[in-house]
């Protein structure tokens, strides 16, 4: 796939669910190690639109999980595999939820909720330290 082609197609697909939400949102776009992502921060919940295939986008989500120490208590993998789901708590106690969705066969939307009303910081803890990984 032309990199610039997928990039254009992330922006348009977070650009409408920007516009499709009624609500405010921060966008930024970047790449790290050679996963670029568009981010959006929306009702509590930091959207990541990474280059990369589910199965690498969920590997790292894993790993990533189990190093934190995250206790897992709800995970979920759809019967078509374009959707994954992690849900629990942190050392700390805060509640957690990763959700992942397949957009295209390499670009994988991963979104963090951290708490009840969302912290945008922590969640952009979790989505870099996932990214690294990558």
């Amino acid at each position: 796939m032309n990199p610039k082609m997928s990039g254009v197609g992330i922006l348009l697909f977070l650009g409408g669910l920007v516009l499709g939400s009624g609500g405010c949102a921060v966008v930024g776009v970047g790449a790290v190690g050679g996963a670029a992502a568009t981010t959006v921060y929306l009702n509590g919940e930091l959207y990541h639109a990474y280059s990369v295939p589910m199965e690498k986008a969920w590997k790292a989500t894993e790993d990533e999980v189990a190093e934190m120490g995250m206790k897992v208590t709800e995970k979920y993998i759809d019967n078509m595999d374009r959707n994954r789901f992690i849900k629990g708590k942190m050392r700390d106690g805060r509640e957690c939820e990763i959700s992942l969705e397949a957009k295209a066969p390499d670009v994988t939307v991963v979104k963090v909720r951290v708490g009840i009303f969302g912290e945008e910081a922590y969640s952009q803890q979790i989505h870099d330290r996932i990214k690294k990984r990558f």
